[in-house]
Parts: C-alpha cells; sequence; structure tokens
C-alpha cells in the first residue's frame, strides 16, 4: 500500500498524461495543421493566378493579319445567339407568328441559306477550359493541347450546335440509364482537336507550364457545311397525380429527346497562342 502522498503523485501524473496524451499523437496533430495550411495556401495561389491569367483579353493587344482577322467574318459565342435566320440552313416548319409569315420565311429559306453558307465564321477559344495544356510529355518532349470540337449557339427555335471535328449524337452518361431514368437527352459529343508543342528541353518547358497553363488561346476560322438533325422519340408513361382535389396528368404522350440540330464547320483555319494573343504556337491553314 502505497503512503498517501505517494497516491496522490501517481494520481496527478495518471491525470496529466490522459489530458494530454502521447507527446507523439500532439505533434502529428500539429504536422497534419500545417499541412493543411500549407495545402490551402497552394490552393489560393493557384486560384489567384488563374484569375489573373484569365483576364478579359486587352482589345488593343493585338491585331492579327487575314486570314486570322478580318471585319467581314462573323463572331461566334459559345452560348451566344446564333447569326440571323440560323434557321434557314435546316428543314423543318419556319418561324413565324402567321400561316402567312410562315409561308413567307419558307420561300426566302434558299436565298437566307445560301447567304449564311457564303459569310466566314470566327470563333475564340480560350483556356484552359477550351484550350487544354496537359502535362509535360518528356519522352516525346511535347506538351499535348487539346482544342473542344464544338460549341452552341441558340436562335428562334433553340440551340444548334457547330462542330469542327469529329461529332455525333449520343447520351453523355450512360450510367444514367442504371441507374432506373427513364430516358436521357441525347447531345452533340465532339472529340477534341489535338496538337502538340514541342519543347527545346526540361528547363524550357517549366518555364512555358508556369507561363501559360491558364493562358492559352485559340481562333477558328471556317464556312458552314452540312447539316444533321438528331432525333430520338420516346413514348412517357401516362402520370396521374391528385393535389389540392385536381387531377393532373403528366405525359402519355411521344417526346424528342434527340440532340437536335447541328451544322458541320468546313474548311478549318487553326491559330493557337499565347501571351495574349501576340505568340503564335501552331498555324494551319485550309
Amino acid at each position: 500500500m502505497f503512503p498517501s502522498s505517494t497516491r496522490l503523485l501517481l494520481f496527478g501524473s495518471a491525470l496529466a498524461l490522459g489530458l494530454t496524451g502521447c507527446p507523439s499523437d500532439g505533434a502529428k496533430r500539429m504536422a497534419d495543421k500545417q499541412k493543411a495550411l500549407d495545402a490551402k495556401k497552394a490552393a489560393d495561389k493557384a486560384k489567384a493566378e488563374q484569375k489573373e491569367m484569365l483576364a478579359d483579353l486587352p482589345k488593343d493587344v493585338v491585331r492579327l493579319d487575314k486570314p486570322w482577322e478580318d471585319a467581314s467574318y462573323v463572331q461566334l459565342r459559345a452560348d451566344g445567339p446564333c447569326p440571323e435566320n440560323f434557321w434557314a440552313l435546316f428543314g423543318g416548319e419556319p418561324p413565324g407568328a402567321t400561316k402567312e409569315e410562315k409561308k413567307a420565311n419558307a420561300a426566302r429559306r434558299p436565298e437566307l441559306a445560301k447567304a449564311l453558307r457564303e459569310q466566314t465564321y470566327l470563333v475564340k477559344l480560350r483556356g484552359p477550359d477550351d484550350v487544354k495544356l496537359f502535362p509535360f510529355a518528356a519522352s516525346r518532349n511535347e506538351f499535348p493541347v487539346d482544342l473542344i470540337g464544338t460549341i452552341d449557339c441558340s436562335d428562334s427555335i433553340g440551340r444548334v450546335a457547330i462542330a469542327w471535328s469529329t461529332v455525333k449524337a449520343g447520351d453523355p452518361s450512360a450510367s444514367a440509364a442504371k441507374e432506373g431514368a427513364e430516358v436521357t437527352q441525347n447531345i452533340w459529343m465532339a472529340q477534341p482537336l489535338k496538337f502538340a508543342l514541342t519543347m527545346k528541353g526540361m528547363a524550357d518547358a517549366k518555364e512555358f507550364e508556369q507561363k501559360n497553363r491558364f493562358g492559352l488561346s485559340a481562333r477558328l476560322f471556317f464556312k458552314l457545311g452540312k447539316t444533321e438533325i438528331d432525333v430520338k422519340l420516346k413514348k412517357m408513361a401516362k402520370v396521374v397525380e391528385k393535389a389540392a382535389g385536381e387531377t393532373i396528368t403528366q405525359g402519355g404522350g411521344v417526346e424528342d429527346w434527340g440532340a437536335g440540330r447541328m451544322v458541320r464547320a468546313d474548311g478549318l483555319g487553326v491559330r493557337i497562342a499565347s501571351d495574349k494573343e501576340k505568340t503564335t504556337l501552331v498555324e494551319r491553314k485550309p
């Protein structure tokens, strides 16, 4: 049996160990906390760098010669409006508030489509989403670069895909059907255009990546080519619901879940640049 003073000392030591735990645990917690702080700082720095690189391109930075720049070009912007009368490129019912207006538009369709096809169109793409710089491939001494293969515009009828690479209509997420979805919407899926930027060596590659990983840009110019309409008809099940004393019936008819209209870009010219479009990296003319 320990004396009372000894028991008190032992109890105090045990209590201290219970409160503080093993010294190595405390050091590990401090290391984990510092690691999390360092990761947050790195993420904040990368976000700030990306925001700076993605600042709007000054309009007066560079003036390009033909064919990369021409006042006659019609510029198309992703998710922006289609050129006027874009509906004329496709079959189907023309727009119009009355039968007379629709008849008049249908009569003008060949003339309007011809005018649209005679125009030259320009698309500007920005990194890092539309112009993707991939990690340096040391074995080939090059940076792979991908450009998106399509954008959408909208007219009075709906959305239209404009594609300049291999494209097909399909379900972007096959897993949706597996999860019990009754039907899924098709979209136009285009393969990216692939390029390679050759470097002199590892040192040049490292400098290039630090400077340009967010800031590459591209221009594409083209004429309008063949059109296609994807249709995916599906008979929808009828659903009857009762709410607030009323019977509501939904579905029961045939709906189109296809990707809709698409026009191909012909005679493609591509220019990839860095340094806010001042430095040419790739030029391909038709």
